[in-house]
């Protein structure tokens, strides 16, 4: 209970800050429509069962690269006030920090999603059963946005205080998150095509998330350990 509790105040808190300047939310829903609208001019004469094989790698790259965009800044202000150590020094759990940020991450991820399939619904023909299976689609495009995220946010937090940051988590977070990936590509597919295993292909992001949750909140913190600048070093006492 008081990791719940923890939680829930640390993820209030980065979401009231962001409510305050929008800074994640603008850059990732403005990011997002700006991928919409290329998609749009630059695939709109495909044919329709065009538009449906491609409609999965439209939605997941572009909340994919909104995602990356995110995670780069979702350190920012501990970053900036220098205070992600200072955070574990605390009375406070390392897994409650790592939920708290998988949690605001999660928000931004779905507010792209909230543009962007109602965008590709209208924009492609193919992508108009993913409106047609509301349900379904809010599950689908939970769990994918929940397992990126899960997987950015450990990472984040390990190059938050390193230069060429966002260089970096994206050379590491793409081929470490390929498995949600691929695994929300198919269920996505599958959910265009109404196939019948569509079930089963979202259990099995279940779990995956489920273990990239529980492998990531316990590395967590070992992470953020490591992310001490040089210059808070204790000095070395004179000979």
């Amino acid at each position: 209970m008081e990791l719940l509790r923890q939680t829930y105040l640390l993820a209030r808190n980065d979401l009231r800050q962001e409510l305050r300047n929008f800074e994640m939310v603008v850059s990732a829903v403005f990011f997002t429509f700006t991928v919409l609208l290329m998609f749009l001019l630059a695939f709109s004469t495909l044919k329709a069962e065009a538009h449906r094989q491609a409609v999965p790698a439209f939605l997941w790259v572009a909340l994919a690269m909104a995602g990356t965009l995110t995670l780069s800044r979702v350190f920012e202000r501990e970053r900036e006030a220098d205070t992600l150590t200072a955070m574990l020094a605390g009375p406070v759990d390392g897994m409650a920090v790592y939920a708290a940020k998988v949690t605001a991450t999660l928000v931004v991820l779905l507010l792209c999603a909230a543009v962007l399939v109602p965008g590709l619904a209208v924009a492609f023909a193919g992508a108009r059963p993913l409106l047609e299976h509301g349900l379904e689609s809010i599950a689908l495009v939970t769990l994918g946005c929940l397992g990126y995220a899960s997987v950015g946010t450990l990472f984040a937090g390990g190059l938050a205080m390193g230069r060429g940051k966002n260089v970096l988590l994206s050379l590491i977070l793409y081929p470490l998150a390929m498995p949600v990936l691929l695994y929300a590509l198919v269920a996505t597919q599958r959910l265009i095509d109404d196939h019948p295993d569509f079930g089963q292909t979202l259990l099995q992001m279940l779990a995956l998330d489920f273990v990239f949750l529980v492998v990531a909140s316990l590395l967590f913190e070992s992470v953020l350990v490591g992310v001490r600048p040089r210059n808070n070093r204790p000095a070395k006492d004179p000979p």
